[in-house]
């Protein structure tokens, strides 16, 4: 088995195994780029940065009205708590789409590779099991 020959962001070489017959793995594959794009676009329509930037604003805008005593602790306590729920809410969002990039990676490439090799195995077994001078018996399975 072979290392994949992409690089990653910061410039090291990717550690993927990838099997001999390919150079890269999924991620770098330049044959998969488009079908890396579709599958990303439909995992993840909205972007959750803005709302994870506007509930750090408004913690910060709250943590210094709680200091300067515009906000009762008890009240800023019970708004922090809230926000706390918020960005849960927000990480179990981003891994739904996760799931759902490598469930459509699982059923446009993996699937179809897979049904693929099999194909190539049933027919090296044929072949296998014609040839008369094979020092194996039959395949098992």
């Amino acid at each position: 088995m072979a290392r994949c020959a992409g690089f990653k962001p910061d410039d090291t070489q990717c550690e993927r195994i990838v099997n001999d017959r390919y150079m890269y793995c999924y991620s770098h594959d330049p044959a998969r780029k488009e079908q890396r794009r579709r599958a990303a676009s439909k995992a993840g329509k909205a972007k959750p940065g803005s709302e994870v930037a506007e509930l750090k604003s408004k913690l910060a805008k709250l943590y210094e009205d709680t200091r300067a005593g515009r906000c009762p602790s008890n009240v800023g306590q019970v708004c922090a708590t809230i926000a706390g729920v918020q960005l849960k809410v927000i990480d179990t969002e981003l891994r739904e789409r996760e799931v759902r990039v490598k469930e459509v990676e699982l059923q446009r490439i993996k699937v179809p590779e897979f049904e693929q090799l099999q194909t190539k195995l049933a027919e090296l077994k044929e072949l296998v099991e014609q040839n008369p001078g094979s020092r194996r018996g039959s395949w098992a399975g």
